[in-house]
């Protein structure tokens, strides 16, 4: 421009409003404010190095604040969310899109049909950054992006590009589930494979929606072509198999991992059928009895006789009994000893309890008459079916818990999961015997291992010898009844494996009509695990509860909000905040929501609250002060953070908005229970009392010992020691009350 009072001609920057003498100072002055890459010619990076994607250079000087030719490295987060805010504008580059800053750096949400589908997060440490990419709240591994997401020096079109891509890249959205509505019906929200541990492959989304489908668990998720992955795709092939399978009548239903409706409708047929089942039994043996005493006929001389004939041939060694059945060796042997002191092969046993239970107590006492047999008596011993008989356990008798623990195996005595008996002890009764019974049992070791060499090491299944035996037993809540209803060799035992073996059971009783509401068991690590594996709450939570939500993910400040929707593995949850002026739905993760205090209406003074600070609509840790009986206000006075000192007044009205109980962690967040997967119904979790009161010993026991890092016990700040335990057992003794045998006036 030219200055007509100084006669002078100058390079005037309308941005800045200022005068340059020369255009070489202006370009100097451009340079100094890092509006440049590197040390190149400032005017080769005006002329010949100009942005495409940019408007022209006199618009951005004259109106706009972006950085025209900077494509230097960031330097903090605050450059890309000012070149971006235009962008997700209506209208913009990027419209549609919702952004926030965050601690560690930006949040995106990409949306469709007002459903977020995509997350971006862009995360900054010390000047580098790296990326997040989430679809449908799963994580998208970096080897299907096209660019690295680790963390990196970046620049503003690398992001820009960045968040371009996410914007327009096409997502899967799992295998639609239309035309095999038999098979979600039948198979449930999830599709498993046919190994031995029957784990899942495949899962379904939007439950309890017309459009629901199933989803891999190998997803890739980001797609380039059609709208669903190749994983994704094999699904359909999958689910024309099991329709045809069902359709022929060969479905195989996997009842462990089938939906909740469809346990309940099986439970509720077996339960029908086994009660047909046992009246037609009790039918059977009623007339049998009948049939028995009216024809009141005893056995034959013959008949009765023979076994003494048969005794004597064994005895005089005229019959040879090697070519028999072990089960009839047995019986014959018992019929050649005497009566009293007879000891029965176990064996022998199961075989006469078979018996006893198929034909009932008349035609077994029959066939005693004829040859010797365990008393029923001992037989009911071995079946508990005399507790049962004397207990009565019938009705809520059936209702009980699991106590299961685990035992170590004696040394040299090891647990077999192969044959699921002991070894290393034997017992040469008769040696001749045992030795023929060990040398084929060697043969058919060395064939199966020659067998088994033919095979591929792949195929191999190994077996190892347990060191510990895993056993549960059932107790019943109203009478002195245990019944040890399984065993397990282990070498240790996972949270996975005892939590499938308890519910597993518990089903298979409710089948039968024991019902079981809870487990009993030490504080192994296991076990402590095993219980808190579970979530009660997020359990029970269901569309509508009402939920305490930390929005800002600071675990400092939580509020109102309502439960609307939730994964399938109820880890995140879709909330809508509460007393808010623009309420809007919002994911968050579980480890953000608590369940709710309740509430209270009556407060006293010196009370101690959390207060709803107006200012900044946070909590705060709060004191009432004061009650005006006149105005019915309460006075809190703030006495935490920044706001300490500073007083409120609170009119009755408006209590329940502004006061809220202080949140008791121990009294609200239970991990006793959870839900019974099988039943619906609460599950409690009990710690063995004999193991509390041991732990709480040996925790007192070594509460300040004077050694060092020791651990001290307090209890409103008074320390809690062994020697405390100790000196009242002392003096107890030195001045024990004489015990007043007769009473006098």
């Amino acid at each position: 421009m030219y200055e007509v009072k100084d006669k002078k001609a100058y390079v005037y920057s309308v941005k800045d409003n200022r005068k340059f003498d020369t255009f070489s100072k202006w370009i100097d002055y451009l340079e100094n404010r890092g509006y440049f890459k590197g040390r190149k010619s400032a005017t080769a990076t005006i002329f010949l190095e100009a942005n495409p994607t940019s408007p022209s250079i006199a618009s951005i000087l004259s109106t706009s604040n972006s950085l025209y030719w900077k494509t230097s490295l960031l330097i903090n987060i605050t450059d890309i969310l000012s070149s971006i805010q235009e962008k997700v504008k209506p209208g913009g580059e990027f419209s549609g899109t919702a952004i926030r800053k965050i601690s560690e750096g930006l949040e995106l949400h990409f949306f469709k049909e007002e459903k977020s589908e995509k997350k971006l997060l862009i995360l900054t440490k010390s000047d580098l950054y790296r990326y997040e990419v989430y679809i449908f709240d799963q994580i998208v591994k970096e080897k299907y992006l096209p660019f690295p997401t680790k963390e990196m020096k970046r620049t503003l079109d690398e992001i820009i590009n960045f968040i371009r891509y996410v914007f327009s890249v096409s997502i899967c959205y799992g295998q639609s589930t239309a035309g095999f509505e038999q098979v979600t019906h039948i198979r449930g929200t999830q599709l498993v494979n046919n190994n031995k541990d029957h784990t899942p492959f495949a899962l379904m989304e939007r439950i309890g929606q017309p459009d629901k489908v199933y989803r891999r668990i190998d997803c890739i998720l980001v797609i380039t072509e059609k709208n669903i992955c190749k994983n994704c795709a094999k699904l359909r092939k999958t689910l024309q198999k099991i329709q045809q399978r069902i359709l022929s009548g060969t479905n195989s239903i996997k009842v462990t991992h089938a939906s909740k409706e469809t346990l309940i409708k099986k439970v509720s047929q077996q339960r029908k059928i086994i009660k047909e089942q046992n009246n037609i039994i009790i039918d059977l043996k009623d007339h049998l009895k009948e049939k028995i005493e009216r024809e009141e006929e005893e056995a034959s001389g013959e008949i009765a006789n023979i076994v003494h004939t048969v005794t004597k041939g064994i005895i005089n060694k005229d019959i040879n009994i090697s070519a028999f059945h072990p089960i009839f060796q047995e019986l014959i042997r018992i019929q050649t000893e005497k009566p009293n002191g007879t000891r029965y092969h176990p064996m022998f046993l199961r075989q006469a309890i078979s018996v006893y239970s198929r034909s009932g107590h008349a035609a077994y006492n029959a066939m005693k008459t004829i040859m010797r047999l365990p008393s029923i008596s001992t037989l009911k011993s071995y079946i508990n079916e005399t507790n049962l008989t004397i207990n009565k356990i019938w009705g809520y008798g059936r209702v009980g818990f699991f106590s299961h623990d685990s035992f170590k195996i004696q040394k040299g005595l090891l647990w077999s999961q192969r044959k699921n008996c002991y070894v290393g002890y034997l017992d040469f009764e008769n040696e001749m015997q045992e030795y023929e019974m060990f040398a084929m049992q060697c043969k058919q070791e060395i064939e199966s291992i020659s067998i088994e060499d033919n095979f591929t090491s792949s195929n191999k299944q190994k077996f190892g010898l347990a060191t510990q035996v895993h056993q549960i037993v059932w107790h019943s809540i109203t009478h002195n009844f245990a019944f040890p209803i399984s065993y397990y060799g282990i070498n240790n035992i996972l949270v996975h494996n005892l939590n499938t073996l308890l519910f597993n059971l518990a089903a298979k009783l409710e089948c039968i009509g024991i019902y079981t509401c809870g487990s009993i068991c030490d504080g192994a690590g296991e076990n402590r695990i095993h219980i808190k594996s579970f979530d009660w709450y997020a359990s029970k939570w269901t569309c509508g509860d009402i939920v305490e939500v930390n929005f800002n993910k600071d675990k400092t400040s939580f509020y109102a909000a309502k439960i609307i929707n939730s994964n399938f593995k109820k880890t995140k949850f879709t909330v809508c905040q509460l007393d808010c002026n623009n309420p809007k739905n919002i994911e968050i993760e579980r480890n953000f929501i608590r369940p709710p205090m309740p509430s209270k209406l009556k407060w006293n003074v010196n009370e101690i609250c959390e207060f709803r600070n107006p200012d900044d609509n946070k909590w705060y840790l709060g004191k009432i002060i004061e009650f005006d009986p006149v105005e019915t206000t309460l006075s809190v006075e703030i006495i935490e953070g920044i706001y300490a000192k500073k007083g409120w007044k609170v009119f009755s009205y408006h209590i329940s908005k502004f006061l809220r109980p202080v949140y008791n962690n121990q009294e609200i967040l239970v991990n006793y229970k959870t839900i019974n997967p099988i039943t619906g119904e609460e599950w409690f979790f009990i710690s063995d009392p004999t193991h509390v009161f041991k732990k709480l010993r040996n925790n007192i026991s070594k509460s300040h010992t004077g050694e060092k890092n020791a651990r001290e016990i307090m209890f409103n700040k008074k320390e809690i020691s062994w020697k405390h335990i100790k000196g009242v057992y002392e003096y107890t003794n030195k001045h024990a009350t004489a015990k007043a045998t007769k009473l006098t006036k």
